[in-house]
């Protein structure tokens, strides 16, 4: 079976190591022939582009693919994916993230071709403004009719799919994203000695978010809850691990309330640093 999974942009982020972790194991694990089309890696948040050639992958570049909307891009980007799939011929598309599901589902259709997209995160929310929320419903409930089943990476999104009106609950299957626990459960380094190069002291209550500095992620409710919480606990040290668009409003806030010295940065970290700096809290 030849699958063709399409991810908007592959960066460093969870819905991407879980497309990533899928195509990985379709290839080497259950001998699929894979291919997987994305968008060039661009932002802060690093790019996964050389961990998937280094795994052999059958990697595509459309440059024109990016997060935001712009019809002229979109529009290339149907294009270019119409004649790729052309070009390849597989049994299947796969798609992932909200771009590439409108757009993938619709070249999918044109080319009648089964299709099967993952829900990594919903496209309409609360951060929007009606107009948007609205937009965005619509073109799901559109590109619902093209898709074969739904695969939800948890619960909630099919609830909120449902709820929405995007398509039936028998069109949706859960399947959790999974990930290496063994590094969580074992520090890979002693704990001390990390928490001495981020600069925190054994008195030290860590508490910690891993997550881009990206709206939705939920980073501002700490930053304004943090005078509060270190006015009861002045041991109190927030951790934010991960780089973003947002990383620049927040150190201005923290500066002028007086708390920067209790928050630290530790930016973009390969994921395989991760558990060590869970371990530090």
């Amino acid at each position: 079976m030849h699958v063709v999974h399409y991810i908007t942009r592959l960066i460093v982020g969870g819905a991407q190591e879980n497309t990533l972790l899928t195509v990985e194991d379709q290839h080497h694990l259950f001998g699929d022939r894979v291919t997987l089309i994305t968008g060039p890696g661009l932002g802060p948040e690093g790019s996964l582009e050389e961990r998937a050639r280094r795994g052999g992958l059958d990697l595509r570049i459309i440059d024109s693919s990016r997060r935001a909307i712009h019809p002229w891009q979109d529009w290339r980007t149907y294009r270019e994916l119409q004649r790729l799939l052309r070009e390849i011929k597989p049994d299947l598309l796969h798609t992932h993230s909200s771009k590439a599901g409108i757009i993938g589902r619709a070249v999918a259709a044109q080319l009648r071709l089964p299709c099967v997209h993952t829900i990594h995160g919903a496209s309409f929310h609360y951060g929007q403004n009606w107009l948007a929320h609205r937009l965005y419903q619509s073109l799901e409930r559109r590109a619902a009719k093209r898709t074969d089943k739904f695969i939800s990476v948890c619960d909630a999104m099919t609830e909120q799919y449902v709820a929405a009106g995007i398509a039936p609950r028998d069109k949706f299957v859960t399947v959790y994203s999974g990930f290496d626990v063994e590094p969580f459960l074992t520090p890979p380094r002693p704990p001390q000695e990390i928490r001495r190069e981020l600069g925190l002291l054994p008195e030290h209550i860590v508490v910690g978010k891993v997550a881009r500095l990206f709206p939705l992620k939920g980073h501002e409710f700490i930053v304004r809850a943090a005078k509060a919480v270190v006015e009861r606990c002045p041991h109190v040290r927030f951790l934010f691990i991960g780089d973003g668009v947002l990383r620049p409003q927040f150190e201005a806030e923290l500066q002028a309330a007086g708390l920067r010295g209790c928050f630290v940065f530790a930016g973009l970290v390969p994921p395989s640093q991760v558990p060590e700096l869970i371990h530090a809290m």
